[in-house]
């Protein structure tokens, strides 16, 4: 009784979270579903198909979605999704990259790292409710698995999507809190006794099976499939095992790692522009499915691109080589300081905004109240209902050569590494490094990364392998402790766990 519940749930979760999935294009539109019960599902390759993208609902960039399936919060918001509450701008407001504007009782602690197990940041935590997503997909390729109806061949690469999409569901937990009690096997799914957490060494091990055992059945890339563009693939898979590697500081296998991604052929660094009149660096976001994107989450009505409308100032009329937008929140934007590290002739500088027009026709800039630099990124927008329908980057090429560059230069020193951190100077428009030290490059390739990377969703991750999160936010003026490395498991999990889920060390 209690699995075939566990499958309502699911089943009921599913009719809700279709109608919110993130892909735009025909094999991944939502379907109508109803009367769904474990009997009369999985009868066909399109029940499986169904039921598989119920799992892209945590990679959208909506402000969420309902799952009565679960316990806890229901309203999901989507992981990429620009608000400060998700895992994409988290990554990046308590961070010298991107400062947020509203300094409320939800932003406030977590600009400030004042936050705690019982705070915002804690119990109303809608990132940690994605656990429930790694069960979902281990009952989805357990039902797949046993399903008669589904010919065999989809099933092996239904299975193969499902258990990707687990381990980069893993993967997200992990870069919040470390290793969490996710239910990998279907034999437990039904049990109501809490189990504890992993060990970071099982945790990670899972991570690694899930995604190289689901490698060979993928496929390599969507970028020239724009019916599929938005699933999961090859290229993403190698992409969040270099995340792995190299946040655990496995320099030699995240060299393989990007070695093996650079090896694929189906990516590379834009070079020359997509759009004319835009530097390649800015055509980049303007372009869907192009050459240097490993994935994006898929703007369309359902799930769009809200990052514009973050960080465009409330008063915003318009900007030299900006095409027409309503005025934004002002939620987020980039410190001076950070503006500061950018060389003048750097060719990025054409995606962040120093001045505007204000709806009063008054210029405003550095010298005359702006906060800071607009990091709007993506720069061809247009207004739809105050998002914008350019697909939100998530992992990029450029990401993988610099991670060589750096993996390189932690075993060997700066000697090998300067050909790939120089490929993107040299797209930038800015000198090439010469005659730096390991230590030097090490932070040659820090500020490279901000640069390059400033918007993506990586400078947390960044900070925290380099050693300077904490000592960072210090310098900013944070109250930041060494234990806010990780975030606190959500007292409501504590508790319920009865001693059984232990808190993050700290909290």
């Amino acid at each position: 009784m209690k699995k075939y519940k566990n499958k309502i749930s699911l089943l009921l979760s599913m009719v809700v979270c279709i109608l919110f999935v993130v892909a735009c294009k025909k094999t991944l539109q939502p379907q109508e579903l109803s009367e769904l019960t474990p009997q009369n599902f999985y009868q066909s390759a399109a029940d499986a198909n169904a039921a598989l993208i119920t799992l892209y609902v945590p990679f959208t960039s909506n402000w969420g979605n309902d799952d009565p399936g679960t316990s806890g919060p229901t309203w999901y918001a989507g992981l990429y999704n620009a608000d400060p509450k998700t895992y994409y701008a988290r990554s990046m407001i308590n961070t010298d990259e991107i400062t947020n504007t509203a300094q409320d009782a939800t932003t406030g602690p977590l600009e400030n790292f004042t936050w705690g197990a019982s705070t915002w940041v804690g119990p109303n935590d809608p990132n940690y409710y994605k656990v429930s997503y790694v069960a979902k997909a281990t009952d989805i390729m357990s039902a797949i698995n046993s399903s008669s109806a589904v010919p065999a061949a989809t099933k092996t690469t239904y299975i193969a999507e499902a258990q990707a999409l687990r381990g980069w569901l893993m993967w997200v937990l992990y870069d919040f809190y470390g290793p969490v009690n996710v239910k990998v096997n279907e034999s437990t799914l039904s049990d109501t006794a809490e189990t504890p957490r992993l060990s970071d060494t099982a945790y990670v091990n899972q991570m690694v099976n899930d995604l190289t055992t689901a490698m060979p059945n993928l496929q390599p890339s969507f970028n020239n499939d724009a019916a599929n563009w938005g699933r999961i693939s090859q290229g993403v898979a190698n992409m969040i095992l270099l995340k792995i590697y190299m946040r655990k500081k496995e320099w030699a296998q995240a060299q393989a790692q990007a070695q093996t991604i650079m090896n694929m052929g189906a990516y590379s660094l834009v070079t020359t522009p997509l759009i004319a009149g835009q530097t390649a660096y800015q055509s980049i976001f303007n372009t869907s499915a192009n050459k240097e994107i490993i994935y994006a989450v898929p703007a369309n009505l359902t799930s769009p691109n809200f990052w514009p409308q973050e960080v465009l100032p409330s008063d915003y009329a318009s900007a030299p080589g900006i095409a027409a937008e309503a005025s934004g929140w002002l939620v987020q934007y980039m410190p001076w300081a950070f503006y500061d590290k950018y060389d003048p002739t750097d060719q990025r500088l054409s995606t962040i905004l120093t001045s505007y027009t204000n709806t009063s026709g008054v210029v405003r800039n550095q010298a005359n109240g702006m906060p800071g630099a607009c990091p709007l990124k993506y720069t061809n927008l247009t207004t739809n209902n105050e998002a914008t329908s350019q697909d939100v980057v998530v992992f990029r090429y450029a990401d993988v050569v610099l991670s060589m560059a750096e993996a390189i230069n932690e075993q060997a020193g700066p000697a090998n590494a300067y050909q790939y951190i120089n490929q993107i100077r040299e797209r930038a428009g800015v000198s090439d490094l010469s005659g730096l030290t390991q230590t030097t490059m090490r932070q040659a390739i820090l500020d490279e990364r901000g640069r390059e990377l400033y918007g993506e969703g990586v400078r947390r991750q960044d900070l925290l392998r380099n050693g300077s999160y904490i000592s960072t936010a210090i310098s900013m003026g944070r109250q930041a402790q060494p234990y806010y490395t990780l975030f606190p498991i959500p007292q409501a999990i504590i508790v319920q766990g009865e001693g059984i889920i232990n808190q993050n060390a700290g909290y």
